[in-house]
């Protein structure tokens, strides 16, 4: 049976920390190889992102596969949407894993379709596995032991706020939430209460960044003109931050709340590059995961 990568719920705590630890020791992003030879990969995005069509993409054709794209068109969401269980087998013959892009999946349950070519998540509403493990596998990367680090979320939830969530139980950093007036979070919140985890909600960035160890920028939407410096990441803010504190962005760059230019300028704050490149390690790494034959309990 196919293995499907959807939210890091379902992912589960092991394949977790092997994908993690995978991509971590890679000893170039960019190696090329033919592990995708003869393999298409198809990328059904129902909003555009060019951060996420481009990494996907060079994850695939880095190691030697073909990708079809297929955009926001209504007409195929319609169709998914009422007709999965009987579009998602036809597609294995045309395809060999599929990914996603803004559609929610926590829903999902691709084992009864009995799939034979692997769903990848790479990016949802509620969850994005990619990104939270790639951002995990970046701050190990610069404090080695995520136990006493703290992590200062500040912008709207998204999938990957999700995945942090989740990951919380596992790789047992501390998580300090954020969220704009306007935005709901009783359904986080509730995520957050089962995870048993060290997550804290608080009013304003001020409190979320106090002492943090990294920042994690999240979206701006529906922040009103007057809320909008109050919620911009400047260099007074990094200030409450610990000294070498570093800022990553936890959305798409056109997307993220406001970070001022000196800090993404500065290459010992701003984790924007390092981001990238784990990001596109971990796609690697999870393309390998879903098609090879490993243990069952991993």
């Amino acid at each position: 049976m196919a293995r499907h990568i959807l939210t890091l719920k379902n992912l589960g705590e092991k394949a977790s920390w092997l994908l993690v630890q995978q991509a971590m020791g890679m000893p170039d992003a960019k190696t090329r190889t033919n592990f995708m030879n003869e393999r298409v990969a198809m990328l059904m995005f129902t909003d555009y992102s060019l951060p996420e069509r481009l990494c996907v993409s060079a994850a695939v054709r880095q190691m030697g596969g073909a990708v079809v794209y297929e955009g926001n068109r209504n007409v195929w969401r319609r169709e998914l949407a009422a007709f999965r269980e009987q579009l998602m087998p036809i597609f294995s013959y045309y395809v060999d894993c599929l990914y996603t892009y803004g559609l929610p999946v926590a829903s999902w349950n691709p084992d009864r379709l009995a799939l034979r070519f692997p769903i990848i998540n790479a990016g949802s509403p509620d969850a994005h596995p990619a990104h939270a493990l790639a951002d995990i596998a970046s701050m190990l990367r610069n404090s080695k032991d995520l136990r006493n680090v703290t992590c200062a979320w500040i912008g709207c939830h998204n999938g990957t706020l999700h995945s942090l969530v989740t990951a919380t139980e596992w790789f047992r950093f501390n998580l300090r939430i954020a969220l704009p007036p306007h935005v709901n979070a009783t359904s986080l919140k509730e995520e957050a209460a089962r995870m048993g985890s060290k997550i804290e909600f608080v009013d304003t960035p001020e409190q979320a960044v106090q002492g943090a160890d990294y920042i994690s920028v999240g979206c701006r939407g529906g922040l009103t003109a007057e809320e909008y410096d109050d919620w911009s990441v400047s260099e007074d803010l990094l200030a409450k931050a610990k000294p070498h504190a570093r800022v990553m962005l936890g959305a798409a760059p056109a997307d993220a709340i406001m970070v001022s230019s000196n800090i993404m300028r500065n290459g010992k704050t701003s984790m924007l590059a390092q981001q990238s490149e784990y990001r596109l390690r971990m796609h690697k790494r999870m393309l390998h995961w879903a098609f090879l034959d490993n243990d069952d309990d991993v």
